[in-house]
This record gives structure tokens, C-alpha cells and sequence, in this order.
């Protein structure tokens, strides 16, 4: 069977609610919808440690997995998570500033392999960091100005778990359900 990956979709975002040394908890999923694509970049940088006036060891230390994603449109609602901002259900403005910060999120999504079924991604902390949109004159075509979203996958703060990510391969479709939740620490029994 073959199992490169041809697609990418479902994703959703779970506001961090508790991210220290001893829990981890989330929230409620929040849909992205339209996914196009996403690239991911591991970032490492190098921390010497020197002893006799030499590098005695050369560590390498992970400073996160970059991330951009593009999707067509974006509903002003979901710019507060992507973003940072504030919107206004009143006045159905939203609004952004420089000292606005954005929040730390759980991310899920799927790509479809070849042979039909998924592999699942599940990141523990993102951060969104840039929304990026070129706009250009309509020129009677079919182009789009796409939105482009920056971040930063990290590892979670859990001394006892900090992971960055965890894959699964489904092989039913009863198996998506695993994109539905992310696991809080300690468990919580419901």
C-alpha cells in the first residue's frame, strides 16, 4: 500500500488553558477552514559549552518548529486567534495593535495518504506570531489573495511530558475522533 501524503485539512485549534511544569489543560477546538497548505521548519541553534579555553561540548538546542500555513479567507472572528486582536460582536469590527498578544494553542490536523486513509498530526503548543495577505488589482482571472499565517510550534512545558508533536496513522475512519481532543495532564477522569 502506498502512504505518501496528498492532502491536508481538518484543522483545529484548542486554546491553552494551563501549560506549566506539573499540568496541561485546553479548551474547546476552533475550526480553521480552508486549509491549503502548511510548511513546517525545525529550528535549531547551537549552545557551547567551553572548559580550557576551548569548546569543550557543542549542544544543539531546539528553538521550535516554524510553521506557515495558507488558507483562502479567514472570517473576521477568527482573526482574535490567529492574530491576537480584539473583535467586536456589536459592532462587527475587528482590531489589532502592537501590544495585543496573542495566545498559546493545541493544533490538530490531518493529510490524506495514497491509499485512502490519514495521518494525524497533534501539536502541543503553537503560537501564532503574522497574518500575511498580498492584495493586488482583480485582473478579471481566478487568483486570490491568499491569507499567509506564521508561527512557531513548541515543546510543552511539562517536565514529565514536553512533547512538541505526536503522529498517528488512521486505519478507520472511527480513528479521526483521536483529532478531537488533546490529552490534559494530569488526566482528568469524566
Amino acid at each position: 500500500m502506498k502512504k505518501a501524503l496528498r492532502g491536508l485539512s481538518g484543522i483545529k485549534v484548542f486554546e491553552l488553558l494551563t501549560n506549566t511544569e506539573t499540568a496541561y489543560q485546553v479548551g474547546e477546538a476552533v475550526n480553521i477552514p480552508y486549509a491549503q497548505s502548511m510548511t513546517r521548519d525545525v529550528q535549531t541553534s547551537n549552545d557551547p559549552i567551553y572548559a580550557d579555553d576551548e569548546i569543550y561540548d557543542d549542544e544543539e538546542v531546539f528553538d521550535g518548529e516554524d510553521f506557515e500555513l495558507q488558507i483562502p479567507e479567514a472570517d473576521l472572528t477568527l482573526y482574535p486567534t490567529l492574530e491576537g486582536g480584539v473583535y467586536d460582536a456589536e459592532t462587527q469590527e475587528y482590531s489589532w495593535g502592537p501590544d495585543n498578544q496573542g495566545k498559546d494553542y493545541a493544533m490538530t490536523f490531518k493529510a490524506l495518504k495514497k491509499d485512502g486513509t490519514y495521518r494525524m498530526f497533534r501539536y502541543y503548543r503553537a503560537k501564532f506570531k503574522t497574518i500575511k495577505q498580498d492584495l493586488t488589482t482583480r485582473d478579471g482571472g481566478t487568483q486570490i489573495a491568499t491569507l499567509t499565517i506564521s508561527g512557531t510550534f513548541y515543546k510543552r512545558a511539562l517536565l514529565t511530558d514536553p512533547k512538541v508533536r505526536a503522529l498517528k496513522d488512521s486505519a478507520t475512519s472511527s480513528d479521526l475522533t483521536w483529532l478531537d481532543t488533546v490529552p490534559t495532564m494530569p488526566v482528568v477522569e469524566v
